[in-house]
């Protein structure tokens, strides 16, 4: 998968298109002029004119309910009576003259009817005749005093149903009917009235329907009601007609307008309709009935330079808007801003020329697309529409997409050059490619092209555009549409042959941020217009618009994919999961390797171990000593010490343990008779092991052989120089009454230290005979005390070992 990076870089970003259109598409004039189109139009003004009359009374119906009182009381009338018609007031359209707020553009009171009658307009205030501005106005038509008043804009009055008027009048009070039933039921008891709010005044309406057109250039003392009635019902007549005789109920359905009611339903079918009477035209003949270049933007200025028109703007055709106009079209030259704000951008006066403008365009203004130059500009998809009296500010960012193609991504370079793309002259687009498959799918099914879209070379010259009323081609159009919305919808487009549409690899997009305030001021000069001149201002107000679109920043960011997992990512994994792999594997046959050579260690170890086993047991059995003389003993010492003799560290503890309990006692070494009387039997005790650790965990406390009472304890011991103990092997007979009742004989780990060093200082023997002073003569049976700082026996001296046979278990005498 792909991986995203964003880049911000600060470098002067190129200057966008700008493709500027009217919202009007088609000026009125030119529509008009052409049959096709104007028949176009009419269709629409019958069909938003054709509205129920009960459409208006509607709000004052209900479901159900029942007559008012005073309604009940008209029945007092002749049922089969006759409508007056030769009544004073009746219902009149003229054009007037409205006072209109400057500021605000609020209506000031009723408006002065412009004909020539009876109602004076006081001219001697310049300002107040400034502010009075034309429209279409319902008044009432007073046959009395010849005069038209009040008169209020159409849209201002409503209409309602009146409970009563008064006869021979055509006035009616505003007492109005709250009932349910409908007007056709009830029209013989009620008045259908046009009432205005503002003056509480209501004027009803003629039973056929019709209200006095009345001309400026009336004389209004002269004016026959009858002949102007009956030339209006005459015209409606011959327009009724006329639609019978032209439409044909197939016409009306290929047009759409047969199952739409709602006015907005009706104008966008309507905008489509004349859309296809214009699509059937030649190119030159679609351009000249849209506006001109000098027509749409008066004045231009970009980096407070002014522009030249004829070279800066090239025309662009869009079907939907008309003629629209490219700023910056020119590819071989690059044109940038200095700076960034509103200064250094482009800023053009756009006229709309609101006289122009066809019953089917909703609203006044201007369609502004900010796009890169080399693709093709969609106003009515990508477009902002700047309205006329303000000033529009479009803040632009620029943004650049780099994606990946294959086997990263799913971007591809090209696809201009395509057989099935549409747009010949533009680079490839997502959005052109759309309508281009759409094109080729309407082509092949319906067997005419979209008039929305081009048509491409590849569907050859006999195809034409489908036919505004022709009624299967326009059904065929409209379920094409459904089909290929659908289509889109589920991201299905795969399933068109050839059109698969896919992102390009590189593609520039413009963010747009927008604003805007009140224009003209009032106190800046605008084309002719002075400052303070508010009828000239006015109309610019209405009709024109600043638009100035600039670059916010003059960085821009770039969004680049990465590729996630790239070739190099694959070897570094691998390898690291080989080494991996094989270092566990390693490490397993090292560890059964040492496996096996410690179970061998320790087959050994326990062979050797019972090897010396066996040898001790038969080398450490009790032997019986006779009495014998002190050569035999030395010769029995020389013996015993030519073994070699190592104390483990629980024999030093249990030594040193012992000493140290008896360490404010003097021990000293008794002489031994020279004889040794009663020797029983020598224990021998086990060489310990080179291993400390083996050796302390085989003693326990119960390893000492029990000894009778009464029997010689044995005693290897080691002597300072003074004559005193060093280490002792086993027990001195003085602490014999330990081993008999298995005491704990260790040392505390605080005087292990100490007893190690003991050990680790031997390489001299054991003494199995008591300590002899050297000065002592040999003549003298009974060996001395040994005295403190004499020097130690030498190792190769033959000393006695005797058993002292102690009958008193335990106490000691002293010789002087």
């Amino acid at each position: 998968m792909p991986g995203a990076a964003l880049l911000l870089k600060f470098e002067n970003a190129p200057f966008p298109s700008i493709t500027i259109c009217n919202l009007n598409p088609y000026k009125k004039s030119a529509i008009q002029s052409n049959p096709n189109t104007k028949a176009m139009m009419e269709a629409y003004s019958r069909r938003i004119g054709s509205g129920d009359k009960s459409e208006g009374i509607a709000a004052a119906l209900s479901a159900s309910g029942a007559l008012h009182a005073k309604v009940r009381r008209a029945k007092r009338k002749a049922k089969g009576k006759p409508r007056l018609r030769d009544r004073r007031y009746h219902q009149a359209f003229a054009q007037c003259l409205c006072d209109i707020e400057p500021l605000t553009g609020d209506r000031k009171g009723s408006c002065f009817a412009a004909f020539k009658g009876k109602i004076e307009i006081d001219t001697n205030s310049t300002a107040g005749f400034m502010n009075l501005h034309t429209s279409r106005c319902l008044c009432q038509l007073d046959t009395i005093s010849k005069t038209l008043w009040p008169c209020f804009p159409y849209s201002s009055w409503k209409e309602k149903l009146c409970s009563e008027c008064v006869d021979n009048t055509g006035h009616c009070p505003m007492r109005f009917y709250k009932g349910n039933e409908l007007y056709e039921n009830i029209k013989e008891q009620v008045d259908l009235c046009l009432c205005h709010k503002e003056y509480n005044h209501c004027v009803s309406t003629r039973d056929d329907g019709v209200i006095i057109e009345i001309d400026p250039n009336d004389e209004l003392g002269n004016l026959d009601i009858g002949k102007k009635v009956a030339s209006q019902l005459s015209l409606r007549e011959e327009k009724l007609a006329e639609t019978t005789t032209t439409e044909a109920p197939a016409v009306t359905q290929a047009l759409g307008f047969e199952e739409l009611t709602d006015d907005i339903a009706i104008t966008s079918q309507a905008q489509e309709n004349l859309m296809f009477a214009v699509g059937e035209m030649p190119q030159s003949a679609k351009e000249g009935m849209s506006y001109e270049l000098d027509e749409l933007i008066l004045k231009c200025s970009f980096n407070q330079k002014d522009c030249q028109m004829e070279r800066d703007f090239i025309l662009h055709y869009d079907n939907t808007f008309g003629n629209c106009y490219t700023f910056n079209h020119n590819r071989t030259a690059e044109v940038a801003s200095h700076r960034a704000g509103a200064n250094y951008g482009l800023r053009v006066l756009l006229y709309a020329n609101v006289s122009e403008y066809l019953p089917t365009t909703d609203a006044v203004g201007f369609r502004i697309t900010v796009h890169d130059k080399h693709i093709v500009p969609f106003p009515d998809a990508f477009g902002y529409s700047a309205p006329t009296g303000f000033m529009s500010s479009f803040g632009v960012r620029m943004k650049q997409f780099i994606r990946l193609e294959p086997p990263y991504g799913h971007c591809r370079h090209g696809g201009e050059d395509s057989p099935t793309y549409a747009y010949d002259g533009f680079h490839y687009s997502v959005e052109a490619c759309h309508r281009s498959c759409a094109q080729k799918v309407i082509v092949d099914t319906c067997g005419c092209a979209d008039p929305m879209y081009p048509i491409a070379e590849m569907f050859g010259n006999d195809t034409k555009p489908c036919q505004a009323v022709n009624m299967e081609q326009r059904e065929c159009l409209r379920n094409t549409t459904l089909y290929l919305g659908e289509l889109y919808s589920k991201g299905k487009e795969s399933v068109i042959p050839d059109c698969y549409c896919h992102q390009p690899c590189q593609e520039t997009n413009y963010e747009v941020t927008y604003s805007s305030a009140r224009w003209p001021s009032g106190s800046a000069k605008v084309m002719e217009c002075l400052p303070g001149d508010f009828m000239c201002l006015e109309k610019y107000r209405k009709n024109a618009a600043m638009v100035q679109i600039f670059y916010e920043e003059l960085n821009y960011e770039t969004m680049k994919e990465t590729p996630a997992y790239t070739l190099t990512s694959v070897l570094a994994d691998l390898g690291g999961l080989t080494g991996l792999w094989i270092g566990a594997s390693v490490v397993s046959m090292l560890e059964i390797v040492s496996l096996i050579c410690m179970a061998a260690n320790g087959y050994y170890k326990d062979k050797t171990e019972e090897r010396k086993s066996s040898l001790s047991a038969q080398s450490h059995h009790s032997i019986p000593v006779q009495r014998a003389s002190r050569g035999s003993l030395n010769t029995l010492h020389k013996s015993s010490t030519t073994q070699s003799v190592k104390l483990s560290v629980i024999d030093i503890r249990s030594l040193h343990s012992n000493h140290s309990s008896k360490s404010k006692q003097s021990i000293f070494i008794e002489d031994l008779p020279p004889a040794i009387q009663n020797l029983g039997t020598i224990t021998s005790f086990q060489e310990q092991s080179d291993d400390e650790e083996t050796s302390e965990s085989s003693r326990t406390n119960g390893s000492c052989r029990y000894l009778a009472p009464g029997e010689d304890l044995p005693c290897l011991c080691k002597y300072h120089s003074d004559g005193t103990i060093k280490v002792m092997k086993a027990l001195c007979p003085v602490h014999g009454y330990m081993v008999r009742r298995n005491y704990d004989y260790s040392v505390s780990n605080s005087e292990e230290e100490d007893v190690e060093d003991e050990v680790h200082l031997e390489p001299e023997p054991f003494y199995t005979a008591p300590y002899e002073h050297r000065k002592k003569s040999t003549a003298s049976k009974k060996p001395k005390k040994s005295t403190a700082g004499g020097p130690p026996p030498p190792p190769d001296e033959d000393l006695a070992m005797e058993a002292h046979n102690d009958p008193t278990d335990g106490q000691r005498t002293e010789e002087p």
